[in-house]
C-alpha cells in the first residue's frame, strides 16, 4: 500500500493505474482509494474491540474545491470514536440486531399493524374493516414507498412531514390519509418495542374544502329535477335504493350490503353490523323510508336474503347490487350531502349523527348520556322530521311510483 502525504496540491495530481489504496505515515487510520477513472474516496479503518475485527467507514469522495484534506482528518475523528464505542455495523450485522429487538421496516410494520388491527382483539374493540385496511395500504403504496424499506427507528420524520405538508396543498384529504396511516403505525411500533419515536403528522392543517367548494356537486340544480331522474331509473330495485340513500343518508358500502335479517319493517329500524364501532347500530327510520322498504320487501328474490339484490347468479350464488347506476344530474355521494344539510336544520346534532352513522366525538356522547344513544323516540322524531323536509324540497313523496 503506497504512501504519501495527504495534501490538497498532492491529490490533485494524484492518478492510477488500478484501484489503489494510498495511506499517510503521519495520519494512521485514514486512507485513499483511488481508482482507474480518476475518483478518490476517503475511507477510515480501526480494529473494533467489542467486535474484535477490523472496521471501514467510508467518508466521502475528495472534492478539488476547499481544503478537503483537512475535512478529512476532522471527520476521521468522529469515524474513529464511534469505532471504539462499538456503533458502526455491517449491514448484516443491523439487521440481526433489529431483528433481536424486534425492529422492522416501515413496510412490515404497516403489516403487522393491520394485522393485529383486523383479527379479534382482547380489548373487546371493533377490528378494522377490510375496506379501511386496504385504504391504508394504498395511502401507504402512493405516499410512502422510498421509506418502505427504512427501519422505524431510522425513519427520517422530518423529512415525512416535509412531504405531508408539500402534499396537503394539493391534496389535503390524501394528506390527512396518509398522515393517519403513519401515526398509527409509529404508534403502535412505540408500543410494541418500547421506543419513543416523534409521530409524523401535519403541521400546516390546510382545510379540507368541501364538495360544494370543490366544485364536485352543483347547486344550481334543482331538488325536483335530481328527484325526476332518480324515478326514471329502470331497475326498480337500485331505484328505491337511490331514494332511501337520499331518505336515510346511509352510506353506500354498508347499504347495499344490507340483508333482511337487519331490517325490523314492524319496528321501522334498520341495525348495522359491527364495523367501525364496538357494538352493533340500531337506527330509526323515517315512515317514509319504512314504505320504501316495505315495497322492497315486496320484490325481494326467494333465493337470497340481499335487501338490494343483483339481477345476476354468479355461479350458484345471487349477490348485492354492486354499484348505482350513472346518472346525469346526480351522484350517490350528493345525496348523503342533501340530506345532511336539511338533517342540520331540522334535528339534533347528536342525533342526526347517530342516524349517519357517525363516529360520535365526546360532545355527542355528553348529549347521549348513560345509555350512550338516542332513544327510539328522538331517533323517530328526527327521522321524521328529516324526511319531511326532504319531501318537501323534492316536492314529491318518497313511495310515488314505486
Amino acid at each position: 500500500m503506497p504512501q504519501i502525504k495527504f495534501k490538497d496540491s498532492t491529490l490533485k495530481t494524484l492518478s492510477a493505474d488500478k484501484t489503489t489504496w494510498f495511506t499517510d505515515p503521519d495520519v494512521k487510520g485514514l486512507r485513499l482509494c483511488v481508482t482507474k477513472g480518476g475518483a478518490k474516496t476517503w475511507w477510515v479503518n480501526k480494529w473494533d474491540p467489542k467486535a474484535q475485527k477490523t472496521r471501514a467507514v467510508k467518508l466521502g469522495q475528495w472534492a478539488t474545491k476547499g481544503m478537503h484534506c483537512a475535512w478529512a482528518k476532522k471527520q476521521m475523528g468522529a469515524a474513529l470514536l464511534d469505532i471504539q464505542e462499538g456503533n458502526v455495523h455491517t449491514k448484516d450485522e443491523r439487521e440481526a440486531d433489529k431483528a433481536r429487538l424486534g425492529i422492522q421496516t416501515f413496510a412490515e410494520a404497516l403489516d403487522q399493524y393491520i394485522e393485529h388491527r383486523t383479527s379479534e382483539r382482547a380489548s373487546g374493540k371493533a377490528p378494522m374493516v377490510e375496506k379501511t385496511a386496504r385504504d391504508y395500504r394504498n395511502s401507504f403504496n402512493l405516499h410512502f414507498t422510498r421509506w418502505a424499506d427504512t427501519y422505524v427507528d431510522e425513519m427520517p420524520i422530518l423529512e415525512i412531514n416535509q412531504y405531508l405538508n408539500a402534499l396537503q396543498l394539493r391534496r389535503p384529504h390524501g394528506a390527512r390519509t396518509a398522515a393517519v396511516v403513519a401515526g398509527a403505525v409509529v404508534r403502535f411500533i412505540n408500543r410494541l418495542c418500547a421506543l419513543a419515536l416523534p409521530i409524523p403528522s401535519l403541521l400546516d392543517n390546510t382545510t379540507i374544502k368541501s364538495r360544494v367548494e370543490t366544485g364536485k356537486l352543483d347547486m344550481s340544480l334543482g331538488w325536483s329535477d335530481r328527484w325526476a331522474e332518480i324515478e326514471q331509473v329502470g331497475n326498480e330495485h337500485i331505484r328505491l335504493w337511490w331514494m332511501l340513500t337520499w331518505y336515510t343518508g346511509f352510506r353506500q358500502e354498508t347499504f347495499r350490503t344490507l340483508t333482511w335479517d337487519q331490517v325490523d319493517l314492524e319496528a321501522g329500524t334498520v341495525t348495522f353490523r359491527r364495523s367501525k364501532h364496538t357494538y352493533d347500530r340500531e337506527i330509526a327510520i323515517s315512515d317514509d323510508a319504512v314504505r320504501l322498504f316495505q315495497r322492497l320487501h315486496e320484490i325481494q328474490y326467494d333465493d337470497c336474503d340481499w335487501v338490494f339484490p343483483s339481477r345476476r347468479i354468479v355461479g350458484e350464488r345471487r349477490g348485492h347490487l354492486g354499484q348505482m347506476d350513472a346518472l346525469n344530474l346526480t351522484k350517490p355521494g350528493d345525496l348523503r350531502h342533501f340530506w345532511m344539510t336539511v338533517a342540520r336544520e331540522v334535528a339534533p346534532r347528536h342525533v342526526h349523527r347517530w342516524l349517519a352513522q357517525q363516529t360520535m366525538t365526546d360532545n355527542d356522547l355528553r348529549m347521549l348520556g348513560q345509555y350512550g344513544e338516542p332513544t327510539y323516540e328522538e331517533q323517530k322524531a328526527a327521522a321524521n322530521a328529516i324526511a319531511a323536509a326532504i319531501s318537501k324540497r323534492n316536492q314529491a313523496a318518497p313511495y310515488f311510483r314505486c
